[in-house]
């Protein structure tokens, strides 16, 4: 069973204890305050025999998602990798793939430039909103929705135009670049060199994420001598569902039995019942 659970300020840790009381499975649910998803960080085995027990945890992690106010969860993992199957037992399905890559270390600055890429404002959110909503696939946006307002991102324009942005987070073992490029920008190889060397003199590794949409970025980044790392399989489970109700209108057979005056002009009109969306939580 389930036995533990350790609250903090964005996430839950559960356990499963096995039947001498010892923790068998541990896994992790992460959410930030104010967000539509809850993201599974990780999961702790003891043995691989441990995982059938594996689908009883998604659930109770997705349940306490819904409870800190998560309208769906979000998972990836290799594509080798045997949890797979228990996650789609528990309702996940995939919206897409992604893989990793390195950048190398060195780059020949001679040929990049720096300030191709710039610092967006937040007079660039719509554009940068516009250039997300026309390129990233509508099964992918309903897994992950555009975040807004204070996210850090570097901008690429042609002549005015916002044509591609970067978002980046970082930690201990490097940067992660997550990137949407149209693919009408000419030299991608110089501007993926152009923005590599924005992060070069940190010292630390780069990553750059490539979405099963952006594929046609593989064979610049084998140019500017990427190295590829691991292809991961992305699974979102929906904690919400849209329902549509009928709105009565109570006044309807007044509405009908109402004479038309001589002065207005005969037109047939047609009263029909609005509909409005309710989100549902599953229990």
């Amino acid at each position: 069973m389930i036995s533990r659970l350790k609250p903090s300020a964005e996430s839950f840790t559960a356990v499963v204890d096995s039947e001498n009381s010892s923790p068998h499975l541990i896994s992790q649910i992460l959410h930030q305050s104010g967000s539509r998803s809850a993201h599974i960080n990780f999961l702790i085995t003891n043995d691989s025999q441990d995982e059938k027990d594996a689908p009883a945890l998604w659930d109770f992690l997705c349940y306490k998602a819904g409870e800190m106010g998560a309208v769906n969860v979000l998972a990836g993992l290799e594509e080798s990798a045997t949890l797979f199957e228990t996650l789609r037992k528990a309702g996940f399905n995939v919206y897409g793939w992604e893989t990793v890559w390195k950048f190398p270390k060195q780059l020949d600055k001679d040929v990049c430039s720096k300030d191709n890429w710039v610092l967006s404002t937040p007079t660039d959110e719509i554009a940068i909103r516009t250039l997300h909503q026309s390129l990233v696939p509508p099964l992918v946006q309903a897994a992950e929705t555009f975040s807004n307002g204070g996210t850090p991102r570097l901008i690429y324009r042609i002549e005015n135009e916002i044509v591609a942005y970067v978002e980046s987070c970082n930690g201990p073992e490097g940067l992660y670049l997550k990137p949407v490029i149209h693919p009408s920008v000419g030299d991608i190889t110089a501007l993926l060199k152009d923005l590599a060397s924005n992060f070069s003199d940190l010292g630390l590794p780069v990553y750059f994420q490539v979405r099963s949409y952006q594929a046609w970025l593989l064979d610049a980044l084998q140019a500017v001598g990427g190295e590829s790392c691991n292809r991961f399989t992305l699974l979102v489970k929906h904690l919400a569902i849209m329902q549509r109700n009928g709105v009565t209108i109570i006044n309807r057979k007044r509405v009908e039995s109402r004479q038309t005056e001589p002065t207005t002009p005969m037109v047939n009109t047609i009263i029909d019942a609005e509909h409005s969306a309710q989100v549902v939580k599953q229990s």
